[in-house]
């Protein structure tokens, strides 16, 4: 009963969202009209959230999508619960829904007003640009700390976030057709130029192996494992071939992210621009624009999704649209290099909405969850432990 609550609670917050956007369509009027007749207290909150000119100035903050101001409202919020235990809990309800967009608002809804944890952790800071560069020789170079590498058939120009691939004049006498390989670690992220001129965003603990040179190849083959966003550089006649575990992606010259972990049992591939070729097993599979590819258990479906939670994460902030915890939890494992436990299952499935800074520190980030969820966390060394509020 707790997680359909908890669904049935981020619906209403959803709608009341689109409300305030003036985005709400005529299912969702249905539903905000049947949910406000249940009740006074509904009635009293909506009115509230209409009203108060604070939270019209917090929902300014969404819509700009100034996440960073919207976080320094979230703390003042919080200092002032721990003020005033005895606030109401419609402006407690009411703050979540339009400050944080918070989703498992059962702490919210609880008679009692609950204070939020303070957070005491070791300094655990966010990820930075780290790479390991392996060449087809077997030469290694940490690029973090290198400013050029001078390769048989290329030149790799480094500024220690992002190495740029450059062919040298014999590559095209190169006919053999060997792979050099980029390591990403946990706590780790870094740009990569290859020799065609295509772009491509690595996450934390991920690693692309690509050839030496294109130069005579008949198709622009790269392997991967982790998470990627590519921006293809356009060859009509050479197609760009992102090779997974158990899938291929084809495109011509496009942009989509790629989510393929090898410790996670589904694979996402989302299509930001133009269109890609999806094949499992010599079955294909077409994206369109804001569509994405789900490959689970050898099987591949469709969504339309909101493109940017999926190709927006190299920038300044985490955006998450009805995440569980336990998927949240996996991406801060690996950005910021920490072991997650959870006290009981339970605590996986509470979900959120909104966004998290991604180059705060870990406290923040947690005490920003805190809030918004009913779990909280106990940090010991570098191990995150997840447990439900009493």
């Amino acid at each position: 009963m707790k997680n359909n609550s908890n669904t049935y609670l981020y619906d209403i917050a959803a709608i009341i969202l689109a409300y305030l956007r003036n985005e709400i369509d005529e299912e969702g009027q249905q539903k905000l009209n049947a949910w406000l007749k249940e009740s006074d207290s509904h009635e009293a909150l909506f009115v509230r959230i209409l009203d108060e000119k604070m939270q019209y100035e917090d929902i300014q903050k969404i819509l700009s999508y100034n996440a960073g101001g919207a976080w320094q409202v979230v703390k003042q919020k919080a200092a002032q619960r721990k003020r005033r235990k005895h606030l109401m809990r419609i402006y407690q309800i009411a703050a979540v829904v339009v400050v944080v967009l918070g989703v498992a608002m059962t702490f919210f809804l609880k008679e009692e007003t609950a204070v939020v944890p303070v957070v005491k952790v070791e300094n655990i800071t966010p990820g930075r640009s780290i790479a390991k560069l392996t060449v087809a020789s077997g030469d290694v170079y940490h690029l973090d700390s290198l400013k050029q590498v001078d390769l048989a058939v290329s030149l790799a120009a480094n500024d220690g976030k992002e190495v740029v691939f450059t062919d040298r004049q014999l590559a095209e006498n190169v006919k053999e057709i060997r792979y050099n390989k980029i390591e990403i670690p946990r706590g780790g992220e870094y740009k990569i130029t290859l020799g065609d001129g295509t772009r491509v965003y690595l996450n934390a603990q991920t690693e692309l192996r690509f050839p030496e040179s294109f130069a005579n190849s008949e198709q622009r083959l790269v392997y991967l494992s982790g998470e990627a966003y590519f921006e293809v550089a356009k060859n009509q006649s050479k197609p760009f071939i992102v090779q997974c575990r158990d899938y291929a992606v084809k495109v011509l010259g496009t942009s989509f992210n790629v989510n393929s972990y090898e410790d996670d049992k589904t694979s996402k591939t989302t299509l930001a621009t133009g269109k890609v070729e999806i094949n499992m097993g010599g079955k294909l599979t077409i994206l369109k624009p804001g569509h994405q590819a789900i490959i689970k258990d050898g099987k591949v479906s469709v969504e339309e999704v909101d493109v940017e939670v999926y190709t927006t994460w190299m920038y300044e902030n985490f955006r998450f649209k009805s995440e569980s915890v336990q998927e949240i939890m996996t991406k801060l494992s690996r950005w910021y290099a920490v072991d997650v436990f959870y006290m009981n299952e339970s605590v996986k499935n509470y979900h959120f909405t909104g966004y998290l800074p991604r180059y705060a520190k870990i406290t923040d980030v947690l005490e920003l969850l805190s809030l918004t969820t009913n779990i909280k966390f106990d940090v010991k060394g570098r191990t995150v432990t997840v447990m439900e509020k009493l």
